[in-house]
């Protein structure tokens, strides 16, 4: 039974961990994501969201009970920000748009159609007055030039009052028929009533104006809908005014008599009619669209600031503030602000990710590399909260702006990490979303500014470093930097003066933030190259000290195989450096790749000095097996030793697969004579192949080194031959098909090779009265040669 329940608890973790490793999408932003890097994510967004809005909401979640006080009460107790937080000044916001409301312009319609509607009726009242007057000479036999009695103009006189009620004068009708209501009389009153009444109009009372002079006002045609801006309406004319113009142009009656005129004018007093009224309306709809724009009077409370003072009467204002204290505490609100952060969080990451996937080299460092993004970020952001608590939490009376003491954060310790454990691209990606991450905790643009021009200025500076010690130096520089990005700051926003304490302490903050992002970049590098496997050039520095111990060891045990180290260390930096590859890691690869051998140095050729070949009493088959354990034992020297990955990896790829041909060929000699087949895999290296460049190059180098050596009159020719057949005879070999080196890579590294080879095997003039081509015994006399 027991067997049986343990088989069933292995396959549920079996299934459980195929779950978790199963990818979510190939083809699809999420590539290479699996379920379980889900579920790491959204753990890293979690926390970091609960890192900014954890901060932004300790203080209200110090149990500060906000007091349910109505207006007129006392103050029992000072009450506190405990963060940044606005309120609207309701009276200051109604008083605001009470004014805007007194700058709108007010709208006035120009009603043209009562122009019309005056000139249609007048000539509607001459033209029936003509038809009657025609009717009645007809009936009575007069012609059309002819006149009506005096008894029969009365009669007519009368019908015409039936007709036309606005006629209703008796003295006006007699001047108009003595005319017979002309065509040339009907223009003239037309046209003096229109003058009086056009545009910009008449009101009938200025003083429907002149509440509206200082805001000016909006003519608007209810014709063609056209509005014409009127600034003061002194242009729009009053009753009274429309009237005064008629008398001004009654020399325009040339048909009728001076007496008549004056008779005329007064009967087109009432023919004059306003055309421009206020539309409440559309004064009222403008009003209210301005009103919407008006931004609300806010008042910004600093974390820290007393809000009410123990004894102070409560007034409306305050009843105000204390309501939105006592809102941003109510959870709805955190929840709010926390998914929305979330969501900001989450979206980075995932952008990061995306850029991971898509940009970075090589592809199996993606995820470790990721990791690393996230750990720096949750930790730089732990430092950063952590200062910003403390900031907020210290009692200086002279200080009382915490955000004085939030430049000594060390903004720029995850830039500092990320450009010497992985690159320049991810570390500038990493100061963006660091940047926008202090923005959300402190709530202050001038320390994205800050934080993010600190991290530049660390990649640009750090990259050049390759000494531990030399960060230190790097992170007095950059806490210059600082300092200049608080001038800048300063000068910028100081509008009221400079505050000579705040800005000091905030100088000293930035320079305290550069030194101090160093020095915890120093201690914690070790630990990250360490977690992470991750092998950077200070560390590459450390190794490439030639007095390392495993290092004097392979000189003073297997000096040959040591000489022969430096010089493929040589060689492979020149190619490196022709191809644009780490030359630093060939070099360093070049002095530890053959560390194995000081497990049996004398079997290696290059150590036998004064001794014998011992491979000729070996077999074929054995001798190749020592060559390869050299591998293997150099595998288990830099275990032990702690050797970066990095230059591990290059102990076994120099080698790869490559056959031991001298002894290949010796064994299948032997094996001939007896008939027999040698298998080709038994005198091979176990491998792998070259997985990058600088791998390609340490074999080809540890090659052409030990090549090179069997010239006997090594020329630029012969040694370019030697070069040529070795890259050849490796690529027919196949041994570069897992890296991605070129042909043109490895055009340039033979030229490189070529030149140091060469360099290596230069020529010297004899010296004179010495032929050192001779034994030493023919020179010397037997009693004065060296023992």
């Amino acid at each position: 039974m027991a067997d049986k329940s343990q088989g069933k608890s292995t396959q549920r973790s079996r299934l459980a961990k195929t779950f978790l490793n199963r990818p979510i999408d190939q083809n699809s932003l999420f590539a290479r994501l699996t379920v379980l890097n889900i579920i790491v994510g959204l753990g890293v967004s979690l926390l970091v969201t609960w890192l900014l809005v954890g901060f932004q909401f300790q203080g209200l979640m110090g149990r500060q009970n906000i007091p349910a006080y109505k207006i007129g009460d006392i103050s029992d107790r000072d009450i506190t920000a405990p963060h940044d937080f606005t309120v609207e000044d309701r009276e200051a916001t109604l008083q605001k748009e009470e004014e805007t409301r007194k700058i709108v312009p007010a709208v006035f319609d120009l009603a043209l159609t009562v122009n019309n509607g005056v000139e249609a009726e007048l000539r509607s009242a001459f033209k029936d007055a003509r038809r009657l007057l025609s009717e009645e000479k007809i009936r009575l036999g007069i012609p059309d030039s002819g006149q009506l009695r005096e008894t029969q103009t009365r009669g007519l006189i009368r019908r015409l009052q039936e007709i036309l009620p606005r006629f209703d004068q008796r003295d006006i009708l007699e001047i108009c028929l003595r005319h017979s209501f002309s065509l040339e009389l009907e223009d003239q009153l037309v046209s003096l009533v229109q003058e009086a009444m056009k545009p910009p109009g008449l009101v009938l009372s200025r003083d429907v104006l002149f509440p509206h002079r200082q805001s000016g006002m909006i003519l608007r045609n209810t014709i063609t809908g056209q509005d014409e801006d009127v600034d003061d309406g002194s242009a729009i004319r009053d009753l009274s005014q429309a009237r005064d113009v008629l008398r001004q142009n009654e020399y325009q009656l040339t048909v009728v008599s001076a007496v008549e005129k004056k008779q005329i004018i007064s009967f087109l007093d009432g023919w004059i009619i306003p055309n421009v009224r206020y539309n409440q309306i559309e004064t009222t709809a403008l009003q209210q669209l301005a009103v919407q724009e008006v931004a609300p009077v806010l008042i910004l409370f600093k974390r820290g600031r007393i809000v009410v003072r123990a004894g102070d009467e409560i007034t409306a204002r305050e009843v105000e503030v204390l309501e939105q204290l006592e809102r941003l505490g109510r959870p709805r609100g955190r929840v709010g602000r926390f998914a929305g952060i979330f969501l900001m969080v989450s979206f980075f990451l995932i952008a990061t990710w995306h850029y991971f996937a898509a940009y970075e080299r090589p592809r199996e460092r993606i995820h470790s590399n990721y990791l690393l993004f996230t750990v720096v970020l949750i930790s730089t952001l732990f430092m950063a909260w952590l200062v910003y608590f403390v900031a907020g939490s210290l009692d200086v009376e002279s200080l009382q702006d915490p955000l004085n003491f939030y430049f000594m954060a060390p903004v720029a310790l995850g830039a500092i990490l990320l450009v010497l454990l992985v690159n320049v691209e991810v570390s500038i990606l990493y100061s963006l979303v660091f940047a926008v991450c202090v923005g959300l905790l402190t709530g202050e643009m001038g320390m994205v500014i800050y934080s993010l021009a600190g991290s530049l200025a660390a990649i640009y500076l750090m990259s050049h470093y390759r000494e531990r010690t030399a960060l230190i130096k790097g992170g007095i520089v950059l806490g210059l930097v600082n300092v200049l990005t608080v001038i800048s700051l300063e000068l910028y926003g100081g509008e009221e003066g400079v505050q000579w304490t705040a800005f000091l302490v905030q100088a000293g903050g930035g320079l305290l933030s550069g030194i101090s992002s160093a020095m915890l970049a120093s201690l914690m590098l070790p630990i990250l190259e360490s977690l992470f496997k991750i092998t950077t050039d200070i560390r590459l520095l450390e190794l490439s000290n030639l007095n390392n111990p495993i290092l004097r060891r392979l000189a003073v045990e297997a000096p040959g195989t040591h000489h022969h180290s430096i010089m493929v260390g040589t060689l492979a930096e020149a190619a490196a450096e022709a191809i644009g590859a780490n030359t630093l890691l060939v070099r360093v690869g070049a002095y530890y790749h053959d560390i194995g051998k000081l497990k049996t140095p004398e079997y290696y050729v290059e150590n036998q000095i004064y001794a014998s070949n011992k491979h000729e009493k070996l077999s074929a088959s054995m001798s190749s097996l020592i060559l390869a354990n050299h591998v293997k034992d150099g595998l288990a020297m830099a275990e032990e030793i702690k050797l970066a990955q990095k230059v591990r990896d290059l102990i076994p790829q120099h080698h790869g697969t490559r056959l031991m041909t001298y002894f290949y060929q010796k064994a299948k000699e032997k094996a001939e004579e007896k008939g027999r087949e040698v298998d080709e895999t038994d005198f091979r290296y176990p491998g792998p192949k070259p997985q990058t460049k600088e791998a390609a190059i340490l074999m080809i180098a540890d090659q052409v080194e030990a090549a090179a050596r069997t010239l006997q009159e090594p020329g630029p020719s012969q040694i370019r031959g030697l070069i040529r057949r070795l890259i050849q005879s490796t690529i027919q070999d196949r041994q570069f098909d897992e890296c991605d080196i070129t042909l043109k890579d490895l055009d340039r590294i033979l030229r490189a090779f070529e030149r140091v080879i060469t360099g290596m095997h230069h020529h010297r003039i004899e010296y004179p009265g010495f032929d050192f081509n001779k034994q030493v015994e023919e020179e010397v006399p037997q009693s004065q040669r060296i023992q």
